[in-house]
């Protein structure tokens, strides 16, 4: 079958629905065997449902999960083979008509099409299918809002950029013929960037003040990067496109860049739980950069001392530094970050810094704290 025949079969999955909401599952299982796909950890057309596979589906999973949803990966790795092109294989003696639902007793394994599992270890076809799974999620407004939130907007923020983006600048699209619908119709990463060049050309756009709504545009286009995971494709397609690293090396990298691997490892061994906070499970924490992957040489990527373990919004945050820290470990809140409280940010936080994470945490406070 051809990639435009299984982007198509990502756009249109087969989702159960609860009050015009769709379950997030299955994009979300999609989404967990490629990353290891191109990870290199699923390496055979064959796979099964053990932890690192659960553990990514948590994480993609926490991102895109409804109040109502429960993490139950164990149900899209079964109910996937609906879908054509995801099939499972039985344990001897099993038969498989009498099979309702997972059972490790009952499935070996799953495998996909030969030609989709080919196109999945292809670093520039799987961005196309990645994009495509975005579009099977329902109401974006509600997730926008609350991702807004996560990364230290206050409520009000949230609402009216959210207003903004569905209303007013989708409103004046939609009358210059640009737009049918609104903006937070638009799914694709690529199709939103487009669009947004063409809303700031806009002369309504620009005769209303263009700072909030530029404010909105970018923040949603961060938004829909962070669904469908643009920035981390990015640097997975650079790091096999490195003739200096061996195969063996890649792997490490890619490992690394997703947060998997021996770099997790290291900060949980280092960490026990949250940098920050103390938070023990470690399926809710975050192995991030300090010194940002794109800014850093290989050898600060694999770096311990350039990572902290942290809870999503916290990594979020510092991320996009609205917070850092002293050398001291001191925690330091960006006075552009409203409502830290929500985030449950204090001045009395702190880490027990190393004398090798200066260096890195210099770094993040000279070129991305956005300062106090």
């Amino acid at each position: 079958m051809s990639v435009e025949y299984y982007v198509d079969k990502f756009r249109n999955l087969n989702m159960n629905s609860n009050k015009g909401r769709k379950s997030p599952h299955k994009v979300c299982m999609l989404l967990s065997v490629m990353d290891l796909i191109q990870a290199g950890y699923i390496y055979k057309n064959r796979f099964q449902l053990d932890a690192t596979l659960k553990e990514r589906f948590t994480h993609f999973f926490n991102e895109r999960r409804h109040e109502q949803d429960r993490d139950t990966p164990e149900n899209p790795f079964f109910h996937l083979k609906s879908e054509g092109f995801w099939h499972l294989a039985y344990q001897d003696g099993i038969d498989a008509s009498l099979v309702k639902g997972y059972s490790a007793k009952a499935i070996n394994y799953a495998y996909l099409d030969d030609e989709l599992f080919d196109y999945l270890k292809s670093v520039i076809v799987v961005n196309d299918l990645k994009d495509a799974l975005v579009e099977n999620l329902s109401d974006l407004t509600d997730l926008y809002t609350q991702w807004l939130i996560d990364v230290g907007k206050s409520e009000k923020t949230a609402k009216n950029y959210s207003q903004a983006i569905r209303g007013s600048i989708s409103n004046w699209m939609i009358q210059e013929n640009i737009l049918r619908e609104p903006l937070t119709k638009v799914k694709s990463f690529r199709e939103f960037c487009r669009l947004s060049e063409t809303a700031r050309s806009l002369e309504k756009f620009n005769a209303n003040g263009n700072h909030m709504y530029s404010a909105a545009l970018n923040s949603y286009q961060r938004f829909l990067a962070d669904l469908s995971q643009v920035d981390v494709k990015a640097d997975i397609q650079e790091i096999f496109e490195d003739n200096k690293l061996t195969q063996t090396e890649k792997n490490i990298m890619v490992n690394t860049r997703m947060g998997q691997g021996t770099f997790r490892k290291q900060l949980i061994e280092m960490w026990k739980g949250c940098s920050v906070t103390g938070y023990k499970n470690t399926q809710m924490l975050v192995a991030s950069h300090i010194k940002p992957w794109r800014e850093a040489n290989n050898t600060e990527r694999l770096d311990k001392y350039n990572g902290l373990l942290l809870l999503a919004n916290l990594d979020k945050a510092f991320d996009l530094g609205f917070i850092s820290f002293q050398n001291s470990g001191k925690l330091m809140i960006s006075s552009q970050l409203e409502a830290p409280e929500v985030l449950g940010l204090r001045d009395d936080m702190i880490f027990n810094v190393h004398r090798e994470h200066k260096k890195y945490l210099d770094h993040h406070r000279k070129i991305l704290f956005k300062g106090f």
